[in-house]
């Protein structure tokens, strides 16, 4: 049953309106009126006559009732589809006005990869503290995959992730540079003072990400070639394993970390294994929707990204060399 029940109002009677689309989209997304009035701030029934109109001036009915709420019929689930284009288009307008009325403003949503929070995504947040640009930020820390898929939804402006074999169509991409990732142990680690093999790593205890990204991939991938079966981790964590450094300093885990967090304060006391304990190597790029408005913030925020990435990589070159840092012992 949709939510004009006696008939449904000519196309030509009722104008569309962009508020009614938005509390379409969020009843879409939660598929519950109580909570998606309570998300947008308005009463049930208002929320209920702003879907009666957009059923009404298209003509069609958007949702069926369900026992735990509304689900979107097939037209609405098309119609969905069509207003997160809709929201992007509108959200580029609002930029682009603003951008000639000052040329200095805006908000930016941007996403980044962990491993570049301290390194890159910080110092370039504080650049724009205090500067005559008046920008907002909301950013948000995932996955690779995580990111590409919100930027394609247009919910990002910008990501900071891996490179993929393939950039998605619709996406463009600045190549920002390598990251490396090592074998670590804490300093004075038996590994650090002698040489071993693949099978004495698989004997000593890790802590490892899940196995849903590539720093667990490659040591399961490392393994696997040598012929050895992945030893179970002591310690799993959805968090990167940077997190439990303390943990690593303190005892003769093994874990994989990144040559930014390896090189900040979360790497003291702990350095890579030598070979053959792998350098594992992937691209970094920033993202962005080919189609958007590029705005003035963006432009901003893109070279200073750049300029940022060009000072970390100086800074890992100063602080660890080029490829593998030499382990101390």
């Amino acid at each position: 049953m949709g939510f004009v029940d006696n008939h449904l109002e000519s196309p030509a009677t009722v104008a569309m309106q962009l508020k009614d689309l938005e509390s379409f989209r969020v009843v879409a997304e939660l598929g519950n009126l109580h909570s998606a009035a309570d998300l947008l701030g308005v009463t049930q029934p208002a929320l209920s006559k702003a879907v009666q109109r957009l059923e009404g001036s298209l003509g069609v009915r958007l949702f069926e009732r369900t026992p735990r709420g509304v689900a979107l019929t097939t037209i609405g689930r098309a119609l969905y589809a069509k207003q997160l284009a809709l929201a992007r288009m509108v959200r580029d307008i609002r930029n682009e006005v603003r951008d000639l009325k000052t040329g200095e403003s805006g908000e930016l949503r941007i996403g980044t990869v962990p491993a570049v929070v301290e390194s890159v995504v910080t110092p370039v947040l504080a650049s724009f503290l205090g500067s005559a640009r008046q920008i907002r930020f909301h950013a948000q820390v995932q996955l690779s995959g995580v990111l590409l898929h919100q930027l394609e939804t247009g919910a990002l402006d910008f990501a900071i992730a891996a490179v993929q074999a393939q950039t998605p169509a619709a996406l463009s991409c600045l190549l920002l540079g390598e990251q490396q990732s090592f074998v670590v142990a804490r300093k004075g680690h038996p590994l650090h003072r002698r040489a071993f093999t693949v099978e004495d790593m698989a004997a000593q205890p890790w802590v490892l990400p899940p196995a849903n990204i590539a720093l667990r991939a490659w040591v399961e991938s490392m393994f696997a070639q040598a012929g050895i079966e992945m030893p179970a981790a002591f310690l799993q964590t959805d968090a990167s394993p940077a997190v439990f450094a303390s943990l690593v300093r303190g005892s003769n885990l093994l874990t994989v970390m990144t040559a930014d967090s390896l090189s900040a304060g979360t790497g003291t006391g702990l350095a890579p294994l030598a070979a053959p304990a792998p350098v594992w190597t992937l691209q970094i790029g920033l993202f962005w929707r080919r189609n958007a408005y590029f705005s003035s913030p963006m432009e901003a925020f893109r070279d200073k990204v750049a300029e940022v990435f060009r000072a970390r990589d100086a800074q890992l070159h100063r602080r660890l060399g080029r490829g593998r840092p030499g382990a101390e012992g």
